[in-house]
């Protein structure tokens, strides 16, 4: 009996060595570990990027045999979920060197990466490279730096600035308010705008012969709010040969020799001269500003593009006389910096943005996170009445059970019935208040903001979604945007989905350390992070995330307006949406103009689709846009015994605990205008490129409004999402054309015809009521 055993098991151990065996030679066969081999990987801009914000991944490799691959990067979320994106396929049918491109999250500081080349047919991993802060082995170099730090990046070596070694990144200073990386090899440049998502700036002087595809790319950063730096001065003709002078907008007449350059010096705020004769290009400009000139004309602008800037400077960094002066660092700092104050006031603004961290806002991006956390059918209780009743609890078990079995009773063996009793009744109370408070359903909030800019016909979409769970389990997410447009033919919008998190150091905020994070759940996204495979929600618990996308959609609007120097507009406006605008507001120079609403015909404040509406209409007001914003209330004090009076302006202090999503864009939109922190009391270094108040000072005007379709569609697990709680806004980059007439007729001093603040009628969106 046992000689037949043991020979059964003999028999079925066999085989499954067999089997094995069989196995592996197929593995081999479909997969061979020698058939590639990585020469170079390149994580964003020479190791540099920017925690939460799109990272591009180029991995270089030569192949011996026709393969298919596929290049995933893994990374943490801010709540420390282990998170895979992987690329597109590639196909490579002959031997030899080739890239893969990707790009990535990271939602903590020093979060150990891995970059991963699978084969697309067997999934297996033919390779695998690592990077963690802590170890000394690393393959390749990821150091992610906060939001609030400049990146600069430099196509090709410029005098001036002053790049990081690659060599020094393993030991960098990460508190620095700046760090310059410079591009040596273009094949690494990223392929898509997404991938200069960590950038602030981007440098090009002298080497313009960027590739039309990634030129591209650059273009469409720029369009959907980058900064493209440009220095064209002696090679004017081969900057006149390369993409670049096919779409920015500044125009290259010709060149001319340049001796005064005080403006430029002035601008670099240096007192060091600039000595001998420069070439120059001679360069025209339709909008913008003009930061220096000569006598020969503008020598630096700034000028709109999209959504984004180019500052073009008509002089080489690298020739004479500029390259031998002693103003020169100051002057790329200036070039570089898009921000109207300084990096070092940024720094400073950051630090005491932090007055409000204990409470975990410390950023305007993150009291619209908050805003996103309301979910009506979850009636949680506060922290204190949670408080009391552990004290009742205390209480019930404690002293008033020793009352009762002691005192009252005089049984003191009754405590085994009544303690028990006690626990057991607050448990199933607790968990019956539990359930009912928590709801029993899935529940989310969604935010749609999109951002149209009407010359260049270029949309961008961020859409922000927050789900709450009943039951702990993994769900599918996919998103899909549209725009309401006439056209019956409009196509969905390509859109990329991925975690939102938190530009804070406090819990579950990205600028915590990823050494000692608890790990969570892993998850993954399909390729190009265009849905969620397996996103893990625990019960009664929460996921932010957060979908972008990005169209070019000419003609959604058109207009007509014409703007002075007194910030007064004239002209039309044509909405081509399917949809009115509502509570809307239009911002020019520093003047602010909005409709007076008939609560009874509510209709006529609207923006009506496909009609002329005219900026000058009988019930439309205008007043000072800070004012507004601020909520400043203007009110007259006569002096006793005097017949004269004083005027004080009071504002109305700003609520950072406010979750009015309306106010918070209205803010975020327009938060330089309104003071920045010095009257918010917030940062807005996380959200800086949806401020537009930079289009404000570069002669634009901006629509903010209200509509009330939604433009984002989600599917869980392939069924719609419920859209009862959400919300859609829309901002609009209008042109405006320069008035050159002189404003005769001003405005009258006539206490009659200036009635105080507080006594004017109330117009939308007031705060006098």
């Amino acid at each position: 009996m046992k000689s037949s055993l043991f020979s059964q098991f003999n028999t079925i151990f066999s085989l499954l060595l067999l089997l094995l065996h069989v196995n592996q030679h197929v593995f081999a066969e479909g997969v061979d570990e020698s058939s590639c081999e990585v020469k170079q990987i390149q994580v964003g801009f020479d190791g540099l990027y920017k925690i939460g914000r799109w990272v591009p991944v180029t991995v270089e490799l030569t192949t011996t045999a026709p393969i298919e691959l596929q290049l995933s990067v893994v990374s943490l979320s801010p709540d420390g979920n282990s998170t895979e994106i992987p690329s597109d396929v590639y196909r490579f049918p002959e031997p030899g060197t080739y890239q893969l491109y990707s790009q990535f999250k990271t939602g903590l500081i020093d979060s150990p990466l891995k970059i991963r080349l699978r084969d697309v047919g067997t999934q297996s991993i033919l390779y695998e490279a690592s990077y963690s802060p802590q170890s000394s082995q690393n393959q390749f170099t990821g150091v992610g730096l906060k939001q609030s730090v400049e990146l600069w990046a430099l196509i090709g070596e410029t005098s001036g600035f002053k790049p990081i070694e690659p060599a020094e990144l393993d030991s960098i200073d990460k508190n620095l308010n700046q760090f310059t990386t410079l591009i040596s090899n273009q094949s690494f440049l990223p392929e898509t705008d997404y991938g200069y998502d960590s950038l602030d700036s981007l440098i090009v002087d002298s080497d313009y012969t960027v590739s039309a595809k990634k030129n591209r790319a650059i273009q469409n950063w720029v369009a959907n709010g980058g900064h493209l730096v440009l220095c064209v001065g002696q090679d004017l003709e081969k900057y006149q040969k390369s993409e670049f002078s096919k779409w920015v907008p500044v125009k290259v007449l010709g060149e001319n020799k340049v001796r005064e350059l005080s403006s430029l010096e002035l601008f670099a705020a240096v007192r060091s001269r600039i000595r001998g004769v420069a070439t120059a290009s001679q360069i025209e400009i339709n909008s913008g500003e003009v930061l220096a000139s000569s006598l020969n004309g503008p020598i630096l602008v700034r000028v709109p593009f999209g959504l984004g800037v180019v500052t073009f400077l008509a002089l080489d960094l690298n020739t004479s006389p500029l390259v031998n002066w002693e103003g020169l660092e100051n002057l790329c700092v200036k070039l570089a910096t898009r921000k109207k104050q300084p990096v070092a006031a940024n720094e400073q603004e950051a630090a005491l943005g932090k007055r409000l961290s204990q409470t975990g806002i410390s950023e305007l991006e993150t009291q619209l996170f908050h805003s996103q956390q309301n979910f009506p059918q979850v009636e949680r209780s506060s922290h204190w009445w949670v408080m009391s009743l552990i004290l009742i609890y205390l209480l019930l078990i404690g002293p008033l059970d020793y009352v009762l079995v002691h005192r009252i009773l005089k049984k003191p063996h009754i405590t085994w019935v009544t303690f028990p009793s006690m626990v057991l009744i607050a448990a199933i109370w607790g968990v019956a208040t539990a359930q009912n408070d928590n709801g029993r359903s899935l529940q989310s909030t969604q935010l749609n903001l999109v951002d149209y800019d009407v010359s260049e016909g270029q949309l961008r979409g961020r859409f922000y979604l927050s789900l709450y769970s009943p039951e702990t389990r993994r769900y599918q997410i996919d998103v899909q945007s549209s725009i309401p447009m006439q056209d019956e033919n409009s196509k969905l919008v390509p859109t990329q989905i991925c975690w939102n998190g938190l530009p804070e150091t406090t819990f579950a905020g990205m600028y915590r350390s990823a050494e000692g994070t608890m790990s969570a759940p892993a998850y993954e996204f399909s390729p190009q992070s265009k849905s969620i495979v397996n996103l893990p929600i625990l019960k009664w618990g929460t996921k932010s995330l957060l979908a972008e996308w990005t169209q070019k959609q000419p003609e959604l609007f058109s207009s007509n307006l014409t703007g002075n120097s007194l910030s007064r507009l004239s002209g039309t406006f044509t909405n081509r949406l399917t949809v009115p605008l509502k509570e809307w507001v239009l911002a020019y120079g520093n003047r602010i103009y909005l409709p007076l609403v008939d609560p009874e015909h509510l209709e006529d404040s609207f923006i009506p689709p496909d009609q002329n509406w005219d900026i000058n209409s009988p019930n439309i007001t205008s007043r000072n846009i800070k004012g507004y914003l601020t909520r400043s209330v203007s009110r007259r004090l006569p002096k006793q015994g005097q017949n004269t009076a004083s005027v004080v302006t009071e504002q109305t202090d700003y609520d950072a605990f406010s979750k009015d999503v309306y106010d918070i864009l209205k803010m975020l939109t327009f938060h330089e205008m309104s003071g920045g922190y010095g009257y918010t009391g917030l940062s807005n270094i996380s959200a800086e490129q949806l401020d537009f108040s930079e289009q404000l000072r570069l002669g634009r005007a901006v629509l903010f409004a209200r509509l009330d379709t939604p433009l984002s569609q989600t599917s869980l697990d392939n069924k719609e999402l419920d859209q009862t709680n959400q919300s859609t806004y829309i901002r609009v980059v209008i042109p405006v054309t320069k008035s050159t007439k002189i404003q005769y007729e001003l405005p009258s001093l006539k206490d009659e015809d200036n009635p105080p603040q507080d006594q004017q009628g109330t117009p939308a969106g007031s705060d006098n009521k």
